[in-house]
């Protein structure tokens, strides 16, 4: 398995995403973290290494931490540790009101490892894990906008599909609407992007952006469009939430003509057939580009049938001969 990309010094944060829960990141991060020596900083979006799958009570793998490396946890993960760690910080932030820690491995161990629950406190932690010393920083993630996965701080994800998420047929076709969606295009501009931090849907009328005041496109659909109709000459609509399919049905084709910019690719809640149709007549753009950069594959499900191997690779490779898909049961 090849992440030699990964000592390229422009990736620092690294988010690993699964399409579905068991889809195999902690093998991944393991895996990174076992072949790729640097001080690491280690945190998750939610929860990682706990011995056990919360809902079907399947084993499940620690996180494995190289020595000298930093992570977050929480108080109870890090007492049974005693010496093995060195508490290095702890943090301004919480997770489910108890408090967060950073600590450092003074011998390769296995632990538990979490962190904030919100996008600006996951930065603000990544961050604090490099001044504390990480050369970078490995981050268990997922695809929600409570997740520095889609932030554009992250340098570079590594997308995990596993078969917990269904037949091989029903994985290729979602692993081929996030490679669509990673080609998309991104806008640049410095007025955008400070405007969009108010998450609010904008216009652009006359060479000037104005807020419609409305957050989402879901259940305002008909209220956007009483504002389109008002105003004169609109150029361009940012869209900071869900593009789905029913919205997409119900004001689609009266956005031809406006540039479609929406906050992450991700957004864009459309199927693969939806989809190709929609980039080809909207062609939108987005502020964060999606920064997919390798694919990994598990054929064992957890609560759902396990996919041959083989036949699974064979499958894929064929629709997706241009990109690399590594098997996270060859480690």
């Amino acid at each position: 398995m090849d992440f030699s990309w990964i000592s390229d010094r422009r990736y620092k944060n690294i988010a690993i995403a699964g399409i579905c829960k068991n889809a195999g990141k902690t093998t991944v991060l393991n895996y990174i973290l076992a072949n790729y020596p640097y001080r690491w900083g280690i945190l998750s979006t939610g929860r990682d290494g706990e011995t056990e799958d919360a809902l079907y009570k399947t084993p499940k793998p620690e996180v494995m931490i190289p020595q000298g490396c930093l992570f977050c946890a929480e108080a109870k993960t890090l007492l049974p540790l005693g010496s093995e760690i060195s508490i290095l910080a702890k943090t301004p932030f919480s997770r489910s009101n108890r408090e967060l820690w950073i600590a450092q491995s003074e011998i390769d161990l296995k632990t538990e490892i979490t962190g904030p629950a919100t996008v600006y406190e996951q930065l603000a932690c990544a961050d604090l894990m490099k001044k504390l010393g990480a050369e970078k920083v490995l981050i268990d993630g997922s695809f929600d906008r409570k997740s520095i996965a889609l932030s554009n701080a992250v340098d570079a994800i590594i997308l995990s599909a596993g078969a917990s998420f269904g037949n091989a047929q029903t994985i290729a076709e979602e692993l081929q609407r996030l490679i669509t969606l990673s080609r998309i295009e991104t806008y640049k501009s410095p007025v955008l992007q400070q405007l969009a931090t108010q998450n609010n849907i904008l216009i652009k009328d006359k060479g000037r952006w104005h807020s419609t005041g409305l957050a989402s496109l879901i259940s305002n659909s008909t209220k956007l469009m009483e504002i389109l109709s008002q105003t004169a000459k609109i150029s361009h609509l940012y869209i900071p939430g869900a593009y789905t399919s029913s919205v997409n049905n119900r004001i689609g084709k009266q956005l031809n003509g406006i540039q479609l910019i929406f906050r992450h690719p991700e957004c864009i809640k459309l199927s693969s057939d939806e989809l190709k149709h929609f980039l080809e007549n909207q062609k939108p753009l987005t502020l964060i580009p999606f920064k997919l950069k390798a694919i990994t594959l598990n054929p064992h499900g957890v609560g759902s049938s396990d996919i041959d191997a083989d036949e699974m690779h064979s499958f894929l490779r064929q629709i997706f001969p241009d990109y690399p898909l590594l098997d996270v049961m060859e480690i």
